[in-house]
């Protein structure tokens, strides 16, 4: 149904409107190339490149350290670093005196009327490696345009399935600007229920099996399931990490290991939210008897309910926080793979899908025992209705961590449900200004304090020294975030017609500069292979 139908059946829910936007250029756009919208591009067309000088220029800056937007000003970037930043406001000007002249370069990007900020970081995001089933022979180069076309720069990866060998590679071909690709931290993920050997079952095991890893080249350990939880383990997995600097990210789910046990432990951050209000409960939560954790349409329909019974007693509650806070555990609360719990259809239907989006991703998303995530065969309004209360009551403590001095991260958890790379990362900003946080606040937690517990001192913002990670979108995320999805957003003017608004135009990685809507233009055209049985033409390599 086209938008102009759809508003002549009455008032459109702002979501509806604000949302047919972010795939615009893949249900007009394709079909209007001539008309002055750039063609698709086939997937590797676009290189980033580093300039000797590079200059930012005329932009109102949200610099990631908690303050409010500042300029215009110039940022002159040289090969890697930001050596300057300068106002250039009428006051400033004047200031400088007649001998000012504004700074020049290699490379001078125009960004009058645009906001600059600096590089996003999710800090939960899978990598899907090549000729995985749901994405083809170029998943990953997919994927990472996919985060790089909306100005994610930095991606911890917690377990990705691509390997730990081949992501290595990875990491290093993006260090040295070999791929297109965000920047790239690697946590392996510990071994689940089977028992495959010496292998991380016991203190000792745990151990052994961290140094390997680190030997591997792994930044850090991924704790999901299985032995990893057992208290005595996650307790020796954290000590023998910390050692060797690595970092703990732990998905509790139903588990031995709480918030309590895995903070006290020393993980650096809890993934999701299990554990959180498990902890504030006496004993288990109400199962009923016929409950099965591996039922994954038990699992998530019950876990509907957790919060609200682990609200009976806020003030325990806030006791966890408290320890959390204390012991310097962050939360990464990945709000975004959820949601469809509390609205399935919206995320069915959103408009994203349509040209982002492959056609055996969508086809892995459908219910489907044998696929993680895929449970809603039998979705009721009364478990959405437990879900929407279970996000009000999570967003109001997410908030209260926040506001208490909590270290909050971003991260989307794209490669898993509904939860498309990119799209999910910006998803994620909305429904914290939903938790009640202060757009200002959601920058400098995607940025300077996602570094932090990356432990990349110098990524902390914009700042004159620090590694020139950087975006250039048109509009204001202070306002809007959807001028931060890729291609941006429509609005509707009073006779009808639709104006496209927003989108990254420029991700600045450690200095290299990519187009990001040819990037997403690159996803496009790709996706439209993968519909096409019969072109001709392939992905290049």
């Amino acid at each position: 149904m086209s938008t102009r139908a759809l508003m002549g059946r009455g008032p459109v829910p702002l979501v509806v409107l604000a949302m047919v936007g972010l795939c615009g250029a893949a249900a007009v756009g394709q079909g209007t190339r001539g008309g002055g919208v750039p063609a698709l591009q086939p997937l590797g067309t676009s290189k980033g490149q580093q300039y000797s000088r590079l200059v930012v220029r005329n932009g109102m800056v949200v610099n990631g350290r908690g303050t409010p937007a500042e300029g215009p000003m110039d940022i002159v970037v040289e090969r890697d670093r930001i050596v300057d930043m300068i106002p250039v406001d009428p006051v400033s000007l004047r200031g400088y005196g007649p001998a000012f002249t504004r700074p020049d370069g290699d490379r001078v990007i125009d960004a009058t009327g645009m906001y600059v900020l600096p590089g996003l970081i999710d800090m939960h995001g899978h990598v899907p490696g090549d000729h995985e089933e749901r994405v083809g022979a170029q998943g990953m180069a997919y994927a990472f345009r996919l985060w790089l076309g909306q100005g994610v720069t930095t991606l911890r990866d917690p377990g990705t399935g691509a390997g730990l060998k081949l992501m290595v590679e990875q990491r290093r071909l993006s260090e040295a600007n070999e791929i297109v690709a965000p920047r790239l931290r690697l946590y392996m993920r510990w071994p689940g229920t089977s028992r495959r050997g010496a292998a991380g079952h016991t203190p000792e095991e745990a151990r052994a099996l961290v140094r390997q890893f680190r030997e591997q080249g792994a930044d850090g350990i991924k704790v999901s399931k299985g032995p990893g939880h057992f208290p005595d383990v996650i307790a020796a997995i954290c000590d023998e990490a910390k050692k060797l600097g690595m970092g703990v990210a732990v998905d509790l789910k139903v588990s031995e290991t709480d918030a309590v046990i895995a903070s006290n432990a020393g993980v650096t951050s809890i993934e999701h939210w299990y554990g959180v209000p498990d902890a504030a409960i006496p004993g288990s939560q109400s199962f009923p008897s016929s409950y099965n954790y591996w039922d994954e349409l038990d699992r998530f329909r019950y876990a509907g309910k957790l919060w609200a019974e682990a609200d009976r007693d806020p003030a325990k509650i806030l006791e966890v926080l408290d320890l959390m806070i204390r012991n310097g555990t962050a939360w990464d609360p990945t709000m975004v793979v959820y949601e469809a719990n509390r609205d399935l259809t919206r995320v069915l239907n959103l408009p994203w899908r349509e040209g982002y989006a492959l056609p055996s991703l969508i086809e892995h998303w459908a219910p489907n025992p044998a696929h993680h995530a895929s449970f809603h065969s039998e979705w009721t309004t009364t478990d959405e209705t437990w879900w929407k209360e279970n996000y009000h009551i999570w967003m109001k403590y997410i908030r209260e961590f926040f506001n208490r001095g909590g270290r909050l991260t971003v991260g989307s958890d794209a490669g898993t449900q509904q939860a498309l790379w990119g799209f999910s990362s910006i998803r994620e900003l909305e429904l914290l200004q939903e938790a009640g946080i202060h757009p200002i606040d959601i920058i400098k937690i995607a940025t300077t304090d996602s570094a932090e517990v990356l432990g990349l001192k110098d990524q902390s913002g914009l700042r004159i020294g620090n590694i020139a990670d950087i975006i250039v979108v048109d509009g204001n995320p202070l306002e809007n975030f959807k001028v931060l999805y890729g291609m941006g957003y429509d609005r509707y003017l009073p006779d009808g017609r639709q104006e496209r608004r927003g989108g990254v135009h420029w991700t600045i990685k450690a200095g290299v500069v990519f187009d990001a809507r040819a990037l997403l233009r690159e996803v496009e055209w790709y996706v439209r292979q993968a519909k096409s049985p019969s072109a001709t033409s392939q992905p290049r390599q």
